[in-house]
């Protein structure tokens, strides 16, 4: 086209913040969010099309954790803005499902990037070939904050040739996640630096939805989720269920520690995305470390190299045997943890709790352990930080309301909650063994036959 399109785009109040804040060179993170249905992504979508056609040759990187929910939500919307403005397909932009482009007449590109971690490439370092000038994060609390590093890294693309300042915008909701740590609690201790902001809004900052149907529909909810879309409850967390407390996981990061006894724990990968997750422990600092698509051989002397690196005998040494854990359990000669095995209990002991598995006996008396503050996690080979919290936080006790033995939720529904296995979490608990063997005179422990 031989001329700039001229767009009046209409704003919300809160949309406006965020345009301002888009606009202040001081200002490169924007968290915008709090609550639902408050147009949040439209408002973004509308300030990438002005910076595309304003400013020729810009490339935005818009990401969410699946392809998927890219494609039907944020993809979706941005297409909506431009249909809104009159702008068509093939003369004034091209759409690449195949590349994941968009590409405006004036070579203003928009990225449309899935950036769920993968376990081959913990350390997204397969972003490093882009060269961006904006980047948009949709749903952000579904992102790890390694991603959103290395997005910012990566804004450099025309920003000179305009003056321009690298910008990054995420939008949310409330969660208890690197969001919260990163934005909420510094702005409420006044510690949040000057080159964040965070744009609060809820569903009633939108004019353009029915407030009553919509608060009507939500209010049948559930109370978690009536707490954080409904009022923007950042904090509300009331659920009985859940065996660790948020901010007690994010302290097992800075913790001192206590030193002690070494022992090595492994949880062995089963299927194609799952990781092998090994920890190798010093009294109560836990080193972490995780792996992925190796050999049972080649598990098997990695976990050799850190028996020797800390010193680790192989009766201290404990692997997940179950699926193909049994075969590293059989070459190194170390016990073997089987998940749905009866649990340790005192012989005839009154009062003590009684768990449906070993498994869900290792998760509970980790509750102490966290509780205590005194261990303290070191991840060695990656950026895992964010999945371990993850991980571990929605854990919960399964049909605590019924009589009978302690347990936990099952795999698949910690899958449904989380989209992968809770292979740190699994590895982390499995550690209680040594534990809870003590409390019996005779050590339990299963050797295949």
């Amino acid at each position: 086209m031989s001329h700039q399109r001229i767009l009046k785009p209409k704003f919300t109040q809160k949309q406006k913040e965020l345009r301002k804040a888009f606009n202040d060179r001081g200002i490169t993170e924007i968290l915008y969010g709090w609550g639902a249905r408050w147009g949040k992504s439209r408002g973004v979508c509308e300030i990438i099309n002005l910076t595309c056609i304003a400013q020729p040759g810009i490339v935005w990187l818009v990401g969410r954790s699946e392809w998927d929910d890219l494609r039907k939500t944020t993809l979706a919307t941005l297409i909506k803005v431009l249909n809104k403005h009159g702008m068509q397909q093939g003369r004034e932009y091209n759409l690449n499902l195949q590349t994941k482009e968009l590409t405006f007449y004036n070579g203003s590109k928009v990225l449309f990037v899935p950036l769920k971690q993968q376990p081959s490439d913990p350390e997204f370092n397969w972003l490093g070939s882009y060269e961006i000038t904006y980047g948009f994060i949709d749903e952000s609390q579904q992102v790890v904050r390694k991603a959103i590093d290395i997005i910012l890294s990566r804004c450099t693309e025309k920003i000179k040739e305009y003056d321009l300042v690298w910008k990054i915008i995420m939008t949310c909701n409330p969660m208890k996640c690197h969001l919260y740590n990163d934005f909420i609690k510094p702005q409420r201790d006044g510690t949040l630096p000057a080159d964040r902001i965070f744009i609060p809004s809820l569903y009633k900052d939108n004019p353009f939805i029915d407030h009553k149907k919509y608060e009507d529909n939500l209010k049948r909810a559930d109370k978690i989720t009536k707490e954080r879309l409904l009022h923007g409850n950042w904090d509300y967390d009331d659920d009985p269920t859940k065996l660790y407390e948020y901010d007690s996981l994010c302290d097992l990061f800075t913790n001192s520690g206590e030193s002690g006894e070494k022992y090595l724990t492994c949880d062995i990968a089963r299927l194609g995305d799952d990781r092998t997750v090994a920890i190798a422990r010093e009294g109560w600092i836990w080193r972490v470390f995780a792996y992925t698509k190796n050999r049972t051989t080649e598990t098997a002397n990695i976990i050799r190299g850190l028996q020797s690196q800390y010193w680790i005998q192989n009766s201290h040494t404990i692997c997940d045997e179950d699926w193909v854990g049994w075969g590293v359990v059989d070459q190194l000669g170390c016990k073997g943890f089987i998940n749905n095995s009866s649990p340790v209990l005192k012989e005839k002991e009154k009062g003590l709790r009684n768990y449906k598995n070993l498994k869900d006996q290792c998760y509970f008396e980790l509750q102490h352990i966290i509780d205590s503050t005194k261990m303290r996690l070191e991840v060695m080979n990656g950026d895992y930080k964010d999945l371990i919290i993850e991980e571990l936080d929605v854990i919960k006790q399964k049909n605590p309301d019924k009589e009978g033995k302690l347990q936990i939720i099952t795999k698949d529904e910690v899958k449904k909650l989380i989209n992968r296995s809770p292979d740190f979490a699994d590895a982390i608990a499995m550690r209680l063994w040594f534990e809870v063997s003590k409390l019996k005179n005779k050590i339990l422990f299963i050797k295949r036959k």
